[in-house]
């Protein structure tokens, strides 16, 4: 066993970690569980002696770790892989950095690859990272630690990118892993379902302060701090749909949250219908003789699987990749069949709410400008002084503190869930009627998806359009949905 003790890392000005200890067990897993901002990816960072110059470290025990064969692997693969070399000698390369000749490092890789169930590793080895599915690549990363034949390894959020079914065999593949090579396992995530399948011992992080520990179960069914508490009751239910889910900061004001469930949808006309839509890439069916109705008012929840063909609906929907067969019909008339006055209104009318709003929004506007933008496209709300007021009524409608000093600054001054309200309020700028959310809280702590999901369902309510709400995550979608549409492959 090796414990660290007291760990602190801190800036020139302020501290940024305070005081964690824990401990790397062989053959055990430990998990940290936090809101972005906690500690966790640090507290890796810190045990993998990567930490950027400037920050001061310090602790007792961290030198003897950092005598240990350590490996990472990272959230998302695509960014951690060389998109330029084949993924079989990034895995050699891993094999080669402990010693092992050019010939060994192969027959090593393909045995790792193997390992972790990649399908027929001879014909892997020689694809790139983008020839491969996010569940692949993520095997990839893992054969690429596995290879350094590490004492401890670090899953910094492993599959909060994968879907519901790839993530649950991911997580089965690092257990199964752990308990056949012995090594300690430091598991990082936001996802506390994660943390139950694969974790012994559980640390729960905020702001670099270490509020509550010990066994997952323990912990889990009889969390003692209001913050864990918190995390816990964010989770959407898997058996009822309460009219506002509790966010962390309602328990750490003490503040009770309503059990009133919300009302079943009442039922409305046909605003958006699909019939035998059909699309295929290179030959392969991706959706095929589809059929979808969306009703004013209502949430059609669509869930599936990578490659179910979620996204290629929503595009479609918006004409961005075009149906190699089937009708789309927005209020009744087909959208092939619109004039230019008609596609207009509908490109109004129908729009999206992405999964990243840190790429969807230009880095080099100000906030208040890019929701100006939409509305100056369309020529909507008025004058430029009735239009900046309608700017500032839109932030405040999303729930961002300080309108006034909101509009005027850039992306990257805001956390992820603020980001995300600012992409919900320039969608809600053009006084949209059909709003696609494809994964949009999918990359955001439990605690801020549960703010955001409130947001989307508060604002629905008051704007009363229909959401077409595409996920991976059961759970998010059966709390948000009035029907829900579940994809296969080749739909």
């Amino acid at each position: 066993m090796t414990a660290l003790r007291e760990l602190r890392i801190a800036t020139a000005q302020r501290p940024l970690l305070h005081g964690l200890s824990l401990e790397l067990i062989p053959g055990q897993c430990s998990a940290l569980v936090g809101e972005s901002g906690s500690g966790k990816s640090l507290t890796a960072l810190a045990i993998m002696d990567l930490l950027p110059p400037g920050l001061r470290v310090s602790g007792e025990g961290l030198s003897e770790v950092h005598r240990l064969r350590r490996a990472m692997v990272f959230q998302e693969p695509m960014t951690a892989l060389n998109p330029t070399m084949r993924v079989g000698a990034q895995i050699a390369e891993a094999a080669e950095a402990r010693g092992k000749s050019t010939d060994e490092a192969r027959v090593y890789a393909l045995e790792w690859m193997r390992r972790v169930q990649l399908p027929e590793p001879e014909l892997s080895y020689r694809k790139y990272p983008h020839q491969m599915s996010g569940g692949q690549r993520q095997r990839v990363m893992i054969a690429m630690a596995m290879a350094q034949d590490p004492d401890v390894l670090i899953a910094d959020e492993p599959t909060t990118a994968l879907d519901h079914a790839v993530a649950h065999e991911i997580l089965g593949l690092l257990r199964q892993l752990q308990k056949a090579e012995g090594f300690s396992m430091l598991f990082i995530s936001h996802d506390l379902d994660a943390v139950q399948a694969v974790a012994d011992h559980l640390y729960v992080l905020r702001n670099g302060e270490c509020v509550e520990e010990g066994p997952v179960s323990q912990v889990i069914q009889a969390p003692a701090h209001p913050y864990t508490q918190g995390l816990l009751a964010s989770r959407p239910p898997k058996d009822r749909k309460p009219l506002r889910l509790p966010t962390v900061q309602d328990f750490m004001d003490g503040h009770s949250v309503s059990g009133d469930e919300r009302p079943a949808y009442p039922g409305g006309a046909p605003i958006l219908e699909v019939v035998g839509l059909s699309k295929s890439f290179g030959g392969k069916a991706i959706l095929s003789d589809l059929d979808l109705v969306l009703h004013e008012g209502e949430t059609l929840g669509l869930v599936g699987a990578s490659g179910s063909g979620k996204s290629t609906i929503a595009r479609c929907l918006v004409h961005l990749t075009q149906p190699d067969a089937g009708e789309i019909r927005y209020r009744g008339q087909r959208i092939d069949g619109l004039d230019r006055a008609g596609r207009q209104a509908m490109a109004r009318e129908i729009q999206y709410i992405f999964q990243d709003p840190f790429s969807s929004l230009s880095p080099r506007m100000r906030i208040g400008e890019a929701i100006l933008e939409a509305m100056q496209v369309h020529r909507l709300w008025g004058t430029s002084s009735e239009q900046r007021r309608k700017v500032l009524s839109l932030l405040e409608a999303v729930g961002l503190p300080d309108p006034e000093e909101a509009y005027a600054k850039y992306p990257h001054e805001f956390s992820g869930g603020q980001r995300q309200r600012i992409g919900i309020a320039r969608t809600l700028a053009v006084d949209p009627r059909v709003i696609i959310c494809d994964e949009s809280v999918a990359a955001l702590d439990v605690s801020v998806q549960a703010q955001v999901l409130n947001v989307l369902n508060d604002l629905k309510d008051r704007f009363q359009f229909s959401y077409l709400f595409i996920s991976h995550d059961e759970r998010v979608v059966r709390y948000m949905s009035d029907r829900t549409m579940v994809l296969g492959v080749n739909s």
